[in-house]
């Protein structure tokens, strides 16, 4: 049986029940409601009797005057029955002792051919006056009431039934689209996870299998070697153990990243962290031209971590454009949102690099890092950043002719 159906019937069955329990207690009620009316007539006709000096003259008055058809019966003390008046209620045979002591004190309920309440009247020497209705009408109005409550019951539950059906299902189909979405993305999150890893493997290994090389060869070569010969080898063992520190730093700071918790944020002032990143990299390249234009806006966040994005933002403008190349630095608002836009004049990307985006340790560009170094973290790493903060990093080409960083942060 699918989900949906056992959900629906167990929503049906629930409400059914407490339907029909809550309809058959209003039932009963009803019924318990009835029975204590005739109750307080007969125990009103018992009294008069009781009180009366002529028991049987006063019995013919109170059936003549009281609207509620009653029988009246005298048990002498042979037990034998002389009926004074009749009315849907016949007693032929006189109640047991037993009975007949509890209707002295109440009206009590004798089941027979025609059920009915019966109350005595002790008259003295073991005899008694019987009053007596019939509970007919109780149970005739008790029937007819369970009969529309069965009813009432069958048209509600279907109705509800039809209702939470078409509820549940389109709460499920919801909750299965989510369920599916959430599937895709822990795919998609393994799966970049696993790309992730071999990428930082290999990352790692390339330059642990050129010092490995270049260490076998001067503990293999010895004194054969030359000064120059050595001096190349110690130089790419350094420049390789660079690349590895590099590739290691870069991964504890995504690491970092990750378990930062947003909690922890605070309100950030963007204009004072722009402007500091402009200032550094105008003293380490005093020929570039540096255009900015900084509106005073605020976001949640970390302003470690956002240093840190500008950090990298600046330091790739260092190592991939000349030192003369111009640079636009425009921080603005649009909406809700603060966009940060850094330009350069460098060489830019390749056309199909913009449409892959940022992917993890793929590099833009190849021959860029074989001249400058880097393992494709840093765009990575600034990507997570952001999207720490709840915003989004986009890439692209600049008006200036290289590439523009486009970031886009919530407002605070």
């Amino acid at each position: 049986m699918k989900l949906i159906t056992k959900v629906s019937l167990s929503a049906v069955a629930v409400f059914s029940i407490a339907l029909i329990g809550g309809g058959y207690a209003m039932v009963e009620l009803n019924h318990a409601s009835e029975l204590r009316r005739t109750e307080k007539v007969l125990d009103e006709a018992a009294l008069r009797i009781a009180t009366s000096a002529d028991t049987l003259s006063t019995a013919l008055v109170v059936a003549d005057e009281i609207d509620t058809p009653l029988t009246m019966a005298f048990v002498d003390m042979d037990r034998n029955i002389t009926t004074l008046t009749e009315s849907s209620v016949s007693i032929d045979v006189a109640p047991a002792a037993k009975v007949l002591k509890s209707a002295s004190t109440e009206a009590v309920i004798v089941s027979g051919a025609t059920e009915y309440q019966l109350r005595a009247v002790a008259m003295g020497d073991n005899e008694y006056l019987l009053v007596a209705t019939s509970t007919e009408s109780a149970q005739l109005a008790r029937l007819s009431n369970l009969s529309m409550l069965i009813l009432v019951s069958a048209i509600t539950i279907a109705l509800a039934g039809a209702a939470i059906t078409v509820l549940i299902r389109r709460d499920l189909k919801s909750v299965i689209k989510t369920l599916a979405g959430t599937a895709d993305q822990e795919r998609e999150t393994r799966e970049s996870m696993q790309s992730f890893m071999g990428d930082a493997s290999h990352e790692l290994r390339t330059p642990l299998t050129v010092i490995k090389g270049y260490a076998e060869l001067l503990a293999k070569s010895g004194a054969k070697t030359t000064a120059e010969q050595r001096e190349r080898a110690y130089g790419r063992i350094v420049e390789q153990v660079n690349r590895m520190d590099d590739t290691i730093t870069g991964l504890l700071q995504l690491a970092e990243v990750g378990s930062v918790s947003s909690n922890t944020f605070a309100r950030v002032e963007l204009a004072p962290l722009v402007a500091a990143a402009a200032e550094d990299l105008q003293a380490t390249s005093p020929k570039r031209k540096i255009d900015t234009q900084l509106a005073q806006l605020g976001v949640l966040g970390s302003a470690e971590l956002l240093r840190r994005l500008l950090d990298n933002a600046t330091g790739n403008i260092m190592r991939h454009t000349s030192s003369q190349d111009a640079v636009r630095l425009t921080l603005a608002a649009e909406r809700k949102v603060a966009v940060l836009t850094i330009e350069d004049a460098g060489k830019g990307l390749p056309e199909d690099a913009y449409a892959k985006g940022i992917q993890g340790f793929r590099r833009f560009d190849e021959s860029r890092s074989r001249e400058t170094g880097g393992t494709g973290l840093g765009m990575t790493l600034m990507k997570s950043i952001v999207e720490a903060h709840g915003g989004e990093l986009a890439i692209g080409p600049s008006e200036l002719g290289g590439l523009k960083l486009e970031i886009r942060l919530p407002l605070n």
